[in-house]
């Protein structure tokens, strides 16, 4: 008896949660709560804008992390962070000092598939990552759940052709509609193997 109730107590210690240790390096797809500036400090100019992102984690996908919901902090040179456009990402975070900070400019836009997994449109700037000229990666039609589409109507024809190249969208009214893409797993692949590796990071 006093055996059994050992294990049920080891059992319900390991299920708590205590004991997980979280990952400096941590890759998860998130769903967005909020992102707000940071207020540069009186008489500051920075670089960079500041950035505190909180998000649920819907699920990790490398590494470790204990919580259900998580904040980091994100640096932006141009403007806010790209991934507080969409409702679901691939998120891309390291721990220093006990707090977490987003990879710079590092995320993949997430969406539901008809057969109910995750998985985001062609990314041009990976597959064209001088890393990933070789990548047996390969993007793939996706069926997604809902029609991806990224608003191209003020996009120059040159730019359009870059980023949104055919058979990998379809352009129609002002619009690029994702056709190919890439599950969780080989976008992050990509990264790891691309700009991520260029930074020695997450490997």
């Amino acid at each position: 008896m006093r055996q059994l109730l050992l294990s049920l107590g080891l059992f319900v210690f390991a299920q708590s949660g205590f004991g997980v240790e979280n990952s400096k390096y941590l890759v998860f797809i998130g769903e967005k709560i909020s992102v707000n500036a940071v207020p540069a400090r009186k008489g500051e100019i920075p670089f960079d804008k500041q950035f505190l992102a909180k998000y649920r984690v819907v699920e990790t996908f490398h590494g470790s992390y204990e919580g259900t919901e998580i904040e980091f902090t994100a640096y932006d040179h141009y403007g806010s962070p790209g991934f507080a456009n969409y409702q679901h990402v691939l998120l891309y975070v390291e721990l220093e000092d006990g707090k977490y900070y987003h990879s710079k400019y590092q995320y993949n836009p997430l969406y539901k598939t008809k057969d109910g997994r995750w998985a985001g449109p062609y990314d041009a700037y990976d597959y064209g990552h001088e890393y990933n000229r070789q990548t047996p990666i390969k993007p793939e039609v996706i069926d997604f759940l809902k029609p991806v589409e990224i608003d191209v109507s003020r996009f120059e024809k040159a730019h359009i052709e870059k980023w949104f190249p055919a058979p990998y969208f379809r352009i129609e009214g002002g619009k690029a509609i994702a056709v190919y893409g890439n599950y969780v797993r080989e976008l992050f692949l990509l990264k790891q193997n691309g700009v991520l590796k260029a930074r020695g990071e997450f490997q």
